[in-house]
């Protein structure tokens, strides 16, 4: 211990000696920023649940005295954020709330910065104060009386009580105001729902395939037919999952040789052991695909924890730092960092 704390001390006068400053930073947890903007050019194969569910909402008659929270479940990749983006933004679902809100949730399910989350959704700009009691005051201000949309994006939390806090302070609005929850647990839907959860099914082989081909061939014409054939072959090993052909017809968008579909084809990751989906293998191979160079890249980023909000100047340097990035031609590190960044993420 003695010889420890003697390198301590001289690494704190070696500091000293540099003039390097002592800072304390907090990480920085962020969700992974879904909003309510549909991103995908087309979505296949989920016109009757949007048209289910908005009936839902918009029938719904709360003759209760609770909050009524209808929670959409289902395994990650299927599309829960997608299908909750088109309910949000449907002329229906538009015209019969105000206000709507969306908030991405993730694992910090956090009162205080959900409710500052929300007031800042419907106002437009932050609070001053920082006080719980002062958001739940300022929420039910904006909320009482309203009919009212809130969706919660994401939810991991299974603490009863945590959500019992927040519903609490949500309960205040009109008749008919309501909550659409999506998680992938079933427990948190038990917790949070009062309606009937939705568990949202895989798609059909026919929406997947367009799904796939709409990633793969883009608004490409003519399309080779043994390709379409090899890539039906491939959809039907994604498992109805959108995210996994959504992944791997990325993978061929800009791959035209027959060879590399079928190398992805007769993969033997397709034979490893699976949880539930056809995700894992998808991701995978979307992986060993990436040249060399990017797989370090990518890798690295696992030492954030899960929902680190990564500054996209701070990680070029870190690549840096650790010698992945190598100079091509006139260009700098942090130019091929971009380049890596605008590219592969």
């Amino acid at each position: 211990m003695k010889e420890i704390m003697e390198k301590v001390d001289a690494i704190a006068e070696e500091r000293k000696k540099f003039h390097f400053l002592e800072k304390i930073t907090d990480r920085q947890a962020s969700t992974r920023e879904t909003g309510f903007v549909l991103t995908e050019p087309e979505v296949y194969g989920r016109d009757k649940e949007q048209d289910e569910m908005v009936k839902i909402l918009i029938n719904n008659v709360n003759v209760a005295e609770e909050l009524p929270v209808f929670p959409i479940i289902g395994m990650g990749g299927l599309g829960k954020t997608t299908l909750a983006q088109m309910v949000f933004n449907d002329a229906r679902v538009t015209e019969h709330f105000n206000p709507k809100i969306w908030v991405c949730v993730s694992d910090d399910f956090d009162e205080k910065r959900l409710i500052k989350k929300i007031v800042g959704n419907i106002e437009r700009r932050s609070l001053d104060v920082e006080d719980l009691a002062s958001f739940q005051k300022k929420l039910q201000e904006l909320l009482t009386g309203k009919r009212y949309l809130l969706v919660l994006d994401d939810v991991w939390n299974d603490d009863q009580e945590k959500w019992a806090k927040l519903r609490a302070v949500l309960n205040v609005g009109a008749r008919g105001a309501s909550v659409l929850a999506t998680t992938r647990l079933k427990k948190v839907g038990s917790i949070m729902g009062t309606l009937e959860p939705y568990h949202l099914s895989s798609l059909s082989q026919h929406y997947g395939l367009l799904f796939f081909m709409q990633h793969a061939f883009g608004q490409q014409r003519e399309i080779n037919s043994n390709l379409v054939a090899v890539g039906k072959e491939i959809v039907k090993k994604c498992g109805g999952v959108p995210l996994a052909a959504k992944t791997l017809g990325g993978i061929f968008h800009f791959k035209r040789e027959e060879s590399e579909w079928e190398h992805v084809r007769d993969n033997e990751i397709w034979n490893l052991p699976q949880d539930e989906s056809s995700i894992l293998p998808a991701m995978r191979l979307s992986y060993h695909h990436l040249p060399l160079n990017l797989r370090q890249c990518f890798a690295y980023c696992a030492v954030f924890p899960k929902d680190t909000k990564m500054d996209k100047d701070n990680l070029i340097s870190l690549w840096i730092g650790h010698g992945f990035l190598l100079s091509k031609g006139n260009l700098e590190l942090e130019d091929v960092g971009n380049k890596y960044g605008k590219n592969y993420t």
